[in-house]
């Protein structure tokens, strides 16, 4: 009976995660929609590694987001990227869950900025699923590539497909219960269109192989060379992104909420600095 709910636990929890789909990170995207296929940021390296690309300095970060207000949700992450000559590397890690159920996830990346209006990135993540009670863990091997091109001086669009071999996670409980579970293969396309230096919007939309589309919209308005407001919305699960960044000098501050009806708030925290 036991090793019958921990699998049910299980199998929820890869519904909740998607088994292994990169949940999108960022305190900025998080307050746009979880958008950012098309821009150049640090948190690319879980949005579209050929983001990185477009840094200008080396950047480190730290995220921390708490789904629906639970601490056995939580997820925390880092990342370091840094520029060399026309391309830049990129190193990501992070953990979602809790004793009982958590996955992990460190990535490698490498993205290049081909001429002023084009950039592509390929990255190789190691995805780790952990049940507890010594119910056993496993791990596989993804891979991702993406891209962005400039279209106009205003228009960025960007591509990225995730999980292309559509690797396998699979594990067993004292030989009683065996649970497979594909990573999900993921398309996903967007754009991000500069009104003017203090206004830009973002639209997206992902196809997992498996499941209906999913869009995303954001909106970021910043009115001096301080703040940063955002908003936006995401479909799948109806929810509402809103959002705040504070600049100081090489450091910048983003927080955001992601709001469900059914399930309430999801707090968003990144801190990022910016090397000379």
């Amino acid at each position: 009976m036991r090793n019958t709910l921990l699998a049910l636990c299980f199998l929820q929890a890869l519904r909740l995660t998607a088994g292994g789909d990169p949940l999108p990170m960022g305190a900025r995207a998080a307050g746009m929609g979880y958008t950012g296929i098309a821009t150049a940021d640090l948190w690319s390296l879980r949005l579209n590694p050929a983001g990185i690309a477009g840094l200008e300095q080396a950047t480190a970060g730290l995220f921390y987001q708490q789904h629906f207000l639970s601490g056995d949700l939580a997820q925390q992450g880092l990342a370091v990227a840094l520029p060399v000559g026309k391309g830049a590397f990129g190193i990501a890690a992070d953990r979602f869950g809790y004793d009982l159920y958590n996955e992990t996830r460190f990535g490698l990346a490498y993205a290049m900025q081909l001429n002023e209006g084009f950039r592509a990135g390929i990255q190789l993540n190691h995805v780790g699923v952990r049940l507890g009670d010594n119910y056993g863990s496993t791990g596989a091997i993804t891979a991702e590539l993406g891209m962005q091109a400039r279209l106009t001086n205003e228009l960025w669009i960007g591509a990225h497909l995730y999980n292309p071999t559509q690797a396998l996670l699979g594990t067993s409980g004292d030989g009683a219960v065996v649970i497979e579970e594909r990573i999900p293969t993921l398309l996903r396309a967007g754009l991000v269109y500069n009104f003017s230096k203090k206004l830009s919007m973002t639209a997206e939309a992902e196809k997992d192989i498996d499941r209906p589309e999913r869009f995303r919209f954001g909106v970021e308005y910043n009115p001096n060379n301080v703040l940063f407001l955002r908003t936006g919305v995401s479909t799948g699960d109806l929810q509402g992104h809103f959002g705040a960044g504070f600049r100081l000098k090489q450091l910048d501050i983003d927080l955001a909420v992601v709001a469900r009806s059914q399930l309430g708030a999801t707090p968003v925290i990144g801190i990022n600095y910016r090397f000379k």
